[in-house]
């Protein structure tokens, strides 16, 4: 592409990846196309639901088979594979919803619940399954980063270090379902303080 951007050195250390990724975007959007420059939230709305309808399809298909904690892992790589492959449709969707769009939040909210559906039949519910999307989040979207920027150091392979990293949180997603279902069967009573914490809703 030969049109110019406006980025210089300090735009870029000040502002955060996510708008610089949008604005990239919406400067696309405007040379390429002959309607007016679309504003930033327009463009938010736009992008996020747009994942939230791939990446629907994409969990989806690689849940199809699988169950419990083979279907966490599944789900976790296809996650991070999206990530990769779609930076900026990634960014988009894992900003905090900024408007009162009902598709937006319904994409959201179905994305959500399929992924809290997985965490059920590794017998985590409630808030736990809501912690637990957030950390699956997070554990995603910040491995994709480093390995985008190439930020970790003397990695033979990234693909091996994410199944590691994968393994760790699917330990932890395990020590909570079974406390869980420990404090179902034993009474809260009956298990260590740190097993009955992780068992409350």
């Amino acid at each position: 592409m030969n049109h110019e951007r406006s980025f210089d050195v300090d735009n870029m250390l000040s502002a955060s990846w996510d708008q610089l990724l949008a604005i990239d975007l919406a400067s696309e959007v405007e040379y390429f196309s002959s309607d007016k420059r679309c504003t930033i939230q327009e463009l938010r709305r736009f992008f996020a639901i747009k994942c939230y309808r791939d990446l629907l399809v994409r969990l989806k298909t690689a849940r199809e088979g699988k169950t419990s904690f083979d279907a966490l892992r599944s789900v976790a790589r296809e996650m991070r594979q999206y990530a990769l492959e779609r930076p900026a449709l990634w960014a988009a969707a894992s900003r905090t919803l900024t408007s009162d769009c009902a598709e937006w939040r319904a994409g959201h909210k179905e994305l959500c619940d399929l992924i809290k559906s997985v965490f059920a039949e590794c017998g985590v519910h409630g808030q736990h399954a809501e912690d637990a999307l957030y950390m699956l989040r997070s554990l995603v979207r910040g491995f994709a980063v480093h390995q985008i920027l190439g930020s970790f150091l003397h990695v033979h392979s990234y693909d091996e270090s994410f199944e590691r990293v994968l393994e760790i949180y699917v330990a932890g997603v395990r020590s909570v379902g079974a406390a869980a279902a420990k404090a179902a069967v034993e009474g809260p009573g009956l298990i260590s303080p740190g097993l009955r914490n992780l068992s409350k809703p």
